[in-house]
C-alpha cells in the first residue's frame, strides 16, 4: 500500500545479470543499492549511507563494513574490504585498489549514485563481472567506506559461490539465455578492465597511469592461476569449482575474515 513500494516480478528466469540491469532501468531516485535476497540490512544503513553521499557529492559509492552471518543468523565475522583505499583522489590509485587485491566484491552492493551508474557497463554476463563494475566507479570517481557495520552477508550453501561448482553454471546463472556455453571470464574481465581504462574520461597522464596498474593483474590476487583455470574449464567444466578449492585451503579466504566463505 505504500506508494513508494515498486514491485516487479520477471515471467521467466532472467539470469542475475539481465535482472540486476532491469531493475537499474526502474530506478527513478538519487541513489541505488542493488540487494541479494539472502543478505541483510541493518535499520541504520540506508540513513548512514545516504548522509555520507550527501556530505560528500564526488563520491560515487559508499559501503559499510560488512559482518558475515551464516544460515540461522550466527556471526561468522567482520570484513573490511579494500574500498577503504579507493577514497583518494588518484583515479589509478582508485583503479588499483580494485583490480589488484583478492576480494569478494561486497561493495558491489554498495549505496551507488545513480548520475555515476548512468552509461556504465552495469553487470555483465560474465563470472568476475561484479569486479568490472567497481574499477568503473572507481574510474569514474572516490569511494567511501564508512567504518559502522551497517550490513550482514549471509554465507550458506546455496549461495552462488558454493552452489555453481562447474564454469557453464556460472555462466548461465550470470545469463539464463547463455546455458549450455562457456567462456574464459578472467580474460574477459581483463579485456573489460583494458576497455574502460580506454573510455573514460580521463587525462592522458590518468590513463597511462592506469594502463601501468593493468599490467599488475596478471601478478596479482590469483588471476594467472585463475586463467589456467578457466582456460582448462573449457574441456573440464570442474575444473572452475576445484580451483577455488585449492585456492581457499592454501590461500585463505581473500581480505581479512579468514573464515572459509
Amino acid at each position: 500500500r505504500d506508494q513508494r513500494v515498486r514491485y516487479f516480478r520477471n515471467s521467466s528466469n532472467l539470469g542475475a545479470a539481465p535482472n540486476y540491469n532491469k531493475v537499474f532501468s526502474y530506478a527513478r531516485g538519487k541513489y541505488f543499492k542493488w540487494l541479494a535476497h539472502d543478505d541483510r540490512l541493518l535499520p541504520s544503513y540506508v540513513e548512514t549511507t545516504v548522509a555520507a553521499l550527501d556530505e560528500h557529492p564526488e563520491v560515487v559509492l559508499c559501503n559499510t563494513i560488512v559482518d558475515y552471518i551464516g544460515p540461522t543468523g550466527e556471526p561468522l565475522g567482520t570484513y573490511k574490504t579494500p574500498l577503504s583505499e579507493a577514497g583518494v583522489q588518484d583515479p589509478a590509485m582508485r583503479f588499483a585498489a580494485m583490480i589488484l587485491p583478492s576480494h569478494t566484491c561486497v561493495d558491489f552492493f554498495g549505496m551507488v549514485r545513480r548520475s555515476a551508474m548512468e552509461g556504465s557497463i552495469l553487470h555483465q554476463s560474465f563470472s568476475g563481472a561484479d569486479k568490472a563494475f567497481l574499477a568503473q566507479m572507481a574510474l569514474r570517481g572516490r569511494m567511501l567506506q564508512l567504518e559502522s557495520i551497517d550490513v550482514q552477508m549471509r554465507e550458506h550453501p546455496g549461495r552462488y559461490t558454493r552452489a555453481t561448482r562447474t564454469s557453464t553454471n556460472k555462466l548461465a546463472w550470470h545469463n539464463a539465455s547463455l546455458a549450455g556455453q562457456r567462456d574464459i571470464p578472467v580474460l574477459t574481465l581483463y579485456r573489460t578492465y583494458r576497455q574502460l581504462v580506454k573510455t573514460e574520461d580521463l587525462t592522458a597522464e590518468q590513463r597511462g597511469s592506469c594502463l601501468r596498474v593493468l599490467r599488475l593483474f596478471w601478478f596479482h590476487g590469483w588471476n594467472s592461476g585463475r586463467l589456467l583455470a578457466d582456460v582448462l574449464s573449457v574441456p573440464f567444466p570442474s575444473m572452475v569449482g576445484r580451483a577455488f578449492d585449492i585456492k581457499y585451503r592454501l590461500f585463505g579466504a581473500p581480505g581479512n575474515f579468514h573464515r572459509d566463505y
